[in-house]
């Protein structure tokens, strides 16, 4: 519910019961009377709990609006006298419209439906009367906790089915500052939700800038590699490159750089590991002018520990 919403909705009271007179002829439109606030306490207000009206400063200016369970689009009636007493409270009298609003509320109290009446109070003031502290309003000595709206303005008044209150505690539920316990744990739910997805999009977002700067370091380690070797890799080389792990792309650049300066035979010893064995046999026998392979001995023996690497 939008927050203008909840703010007038929180300013709406049941405050008693409207009577609709009876058709009189002569009479063309069909009137109706009613305390609409008695100056008493109202307890167990689904906002305020205990609040009380200052009757000395509230304000009625002009014709007020009646309405329709509080809607402005259901225009029923209007307020056209009222009277302020310590002894009678608000008093009002009004007259129906003709329209299909006027003529429902009509209609249904004639059938014997109990309509009641709501208030839509605006104060100019708020005072909130703290335990152990006491205020007079009203001509009646009150005990705190209790709030006194002073210099209430009363915007409208409303037919309702079931007061004010109920009414409004059914709309406003989400926005009611004593609502039970469940709720509350609804909205920490959420809330623990979003920030679990935003810490999710937060990771998502930390590993692509580390599969970034890693695919950059490795980029960056075949070029000196070709620079080293004096050899320019094929697109395929370096997408092979690319998916090796650290050690294994380590080890490869490190034989690769070990063989690609061709020694004296008989001064090479042959390694022990077996990979490493191959390359060196194949080195030593292009060197001797023998067995010849497709290309250089250093793109051979790239070929087989390409080979090697594949088969593990």
């Amino acid at each position: 519910m939008p927050d203008k919403d909840k703010k007038l909705n929180q300013y709406c009271f049941q405050l008693g019961q409207l009577s609709v007179d009876q058709v009189e002829e002569g009479k063309k439109k069909r009137t109706f009377s009613g305390i609409a606030y008695s100056g008493e306490v109202i307890t167990d207000h689904w906002y305020w709990k205990q609040v009380i009206f200052d009757l000395d400063s509230m304000q009625i200016k002009g014709r007020i609006p009646a309405l329709l369970e509080h809607s402005s689009r259901q225009r029923a009636g209007a307020i056209e006298s009222h009277a302020i007493s310590h002894d009678q409270g608000l008093t009002v009298t009004g007259t129906l419209l003709s329209n299909e609003f006027g003529t429902q509320v009509a209609v249904d109290s004639d059938d014997g439906f109990p309509w009641q009446m709501s208030v839509r109070i605006e104060p100019a003031s708020i005072d909130e009367i703290q335990a152990g502290n006491t205020v007079q309003v009203n001509g009646k000595l009150l005990h705190g906790p209790i709030t006194v709206f002073r210099g209430g303005r009363i915007r409208e008044v409303s037919f309702c089915a079931l007061g004010a209150d109920e009414n409004t505690m059914a709309v406003a539920a989400s926005h009611n500052p004593t609502q039970p316990k469940e709720d509350t744990n609804v909205t920490e739910l959420e809330q623990a939700q979003a920030k679990i997805k935003e810490l999710e999009t937060k990771n998502s977002e930390l590993e692509t800038q580390n599969k970034q700067f890693a695919a950059d370091k490795r980029n960056a380690q075949i070029e000196v590699l070709e620079g080293d070797l004096n050899k320019k890799f094929s697109d395929d080389e370096k997408k092979q490159f690319g998916a090796l792990p650290d050690s294994a792309f380590d080890l490869m650049a490190g034989q690769l750089k070990q063989f690609s300066t061709t020694k004296p035979v008989e001064q090479q010893t042959p390694p022990t590991n077996p990979a490493l064995n191959y390359l060196f046999n194949h080195q030593a026998v292009n060197g001797e002018g023998g067995q010849q392979g497709g290309g250089s001995a250093l793109d051979q023996a790239f070929t087989k520990f390409a080979a090697a690497q594949e088969s593990k």
